[in-house]
């Protein structure tokens, strides 16, 4: 009797060993949370010009100044002309001032007047000449540059855009530069070609309707002709 009540004994021990496993078995979890905070960013071109009218003479005037100096520049107007002229090429500098690359896209010309004959006369006689230089800015930096385009005043208007760009890219604090003249009776800065560009080129001779050529100089019906050229860099970021 004694073994057979120590046996039982032990098969609940057991038994019970077997309880207390089961009850004990868990699953520990724990947890780790990552962020990142994501600031999008402001794009800013300035223009300065020492052609300018408005102030904006310098790069530093132009980024100390973000609203009348950050996209519009308004260029002194050169002296009356002849028949037969070029007048003095004007340099614009453009400096990102913001904190975001920016791309150029495309450049727009454009053109206003009174409307007069004398007006529209001066309008389609006359030439423009885009030259560009897309490097950082350097007070020493005296390159070739490449020709934007060139040639008549209404074929830079009527293209939409004027000039498709290279997908050139200004980084913050950086500069590009470009010179903007008019012409007539002879050829400017740009030479005798529409653009250095193959593209730019081909679409100025297919709307030209031929290679470029030496513009005529002014007739009399351009005399008193009065014509606002605008120019229109556009960039993407």
């Amino acid at each position: 009797m004694k073994f057979r009540f120590l046996a039982m004994i032990g098969v609940m021990s057991l038994a019970g060993l077997g309880l207390v496993g089961a009850g004990a078995h868990a699953i520990w979890t724990t947890s780790s949370t990552s962020s990142q905070t994501i600031t999008a960013g402001t794009p800013q071109v300035v223009l300065s010009s020492a052609d300018a009218s408005n102030g904006c003479t310098t790069i530093a005037i132009a980024e100390a100044n973000p609203g009348p100096c950050s996209g519009t520049l308004t260029l002194n107007a050169p002296a009356i002309v002849g028949s037969t002229f070029e007048t003095p090429a004007s340099q614009v500098w453009v400096t990102n001032t913001g904190d975001v690359p920016v791309t150029e896209t495309s450049i727009q010309m454009g053109a206003s007047s009174g409307g007069s004959s004398a007006d529209n006369a001066l309008y389609s006689q006359m030439n423009v000449c885009l030259h560009s230089w897309d490097v950082s800015f350097s007070s020493n930096y005296s390159g070739p540059g490449w020709v934007e385009a060139n040639g008549p005043l209404s074929t830079a208007v009527a293209l939409i855009p004027t000039v498709v760009e290279n997908p050139v890219v200004i980084a913050p604090g950086a500069s590009i530069w470009y010179s903007m003249e008019f012409y007539a009776g002879k050829n400017s800065l740009c030479g005798n070609i529409y653009s250095s560009g193959p593209n730019t080129s081909a679409r100025w001779a297919a709307y030209e309707g031929g290679a470029y050529s030496t513009p005529a100089s002014l007739t009399n019906a351009a005399e008193g002709g009065v014509v606002t050229a605008t120019f229109t860099y556009n960039y993407s970021s």
